[in-house]
């Protein structure tokens, strides 16, 4: 299958075994359906509820304040999630059961974020399990800020006998602990304000009204693994050893789906001071450095 975009032929590419398809479109460099048993597990997107499906953010995750920051100096003007997103990838290399795309800066990316990077992204299927790496390279002659994240959002329900509250989000641990959420209209966070979210407990049981206040935020997240499953067990497993933060989001007008989102950093908070290189999780690499990170969704 051929689509056409503004900026020419976006190529969807299928990666297939015994047990699952997997479809990549190269538009955005992003899954666009995970099908196990006949079942369609990713999100197809409905502008209704969300358009999207499972983009890559970066060079930030979340919002800048007033879309603005100063990063070494240098003025950075970008909206949510970035630049990645919303720029051509090629396709590098594409094996039997991988896809690697990769996005070089341009003079379109360095208009928003002034800085010259390579960014990879890899998708590999082996059994059920889809494991996403990100390869961000610093080709530029100066230092190179930068957060990076997934955003890949499940159906749910699965079947069509179940409803969205048949689902609960199980970590790999009992935590007692809260959760961050960002501002509505504005996607910034206020750190001083907390919200309950596990208290002696490894599950969080899906209602819509979890979400009316956006997604949930965790930050520093101990528990590396979160598993969503309906009544007939049914999910998807989520592994994110390398990031430090994990979003839970649903739309508010009731949309049927769940995003689980690793993060390295989080949306732009209230008490930070507008350089970019202060944010939390903000990793900077000198020139001719290059950093990865892996996260694994397994079809259950």
């Amino acid at each position: 299958m051929i689509k056409f975009y503004l900026w020419g032929i976006d190529m969807t590419v299928t990666l297939k075994n015994e047990n699952c398809t997997v479809q990549c479109v190269q538009n955005g460099a992003m899954l666009h359906s995970l099908i196990k048993n006949e079942t369609e597990y990713l999100w197809q997107g409905d502008e209704k509820f969300w358009a999207g499906q499972a983009p890559v953010c970066f060079p930030i995750v979340g919002v800048l304040k007033n879309g603005t920051a100063a990063a070494f100096g240098k003025e950075c003007s970008m909206g949510r999630h970035g630049v990645a997103r919303i720029n051509p990838f090629e396709i590098k290399e594409q094996g039997s059961n991988f896809v690697t795309f990769v996005q070089n800066s341009s003079a379109e990316t360095r208009a928003q974020f002034p800085f010259d990077y390579s960014l990879e992204i890899k998708y590999t299927l082996n059994g059920d399990t889809v494991t996403t790496e990100y390869t961000v390279f610093n080709t530029g002659s100066e230092k190179l800020p930068f957060a990076i994240g997934g955003h890949p959002a499940f159906n749910c329900p699965l079947s069509a006998d179940e409803v969205f509250e048949d689902y609960t989000v199980r970590f790999d641990r009992i935590m007692n602990r809260t959760c961050l959420r960002p501002d509505v209209k504005t996607g910034l966070i206020d750190t001083a304000k907390q919200f309950a979210a596990l208290e002696n407990t490894d599950e969080i049981k899906m209602d819509h009204s979890l979400f009316f206040d956006d997604a949930m935020v965790f930050d520093n997240m101990e528990s590396k693994c979160a598993v969503l499953t309906g009544k007939k067990g049914k999910g998807v497993k989520v592994q994110y050893q390398d990031f430090e933060n994990v979003l839970i989001w649903s739309s508010a007008n009731g949309g049927p789906f769940v995003a689980i989102e690793p993060w390295t950093g989080i949306s732009t908070c209230l008490d930070e001071d507008g350089i970019f290189e202060n944010k939390r999780g903000i990793t900077v690499l000198n020139p001719n450095e290059q950093a990865s990170y892996k996260f694994k969704i397994t079809l259950i």
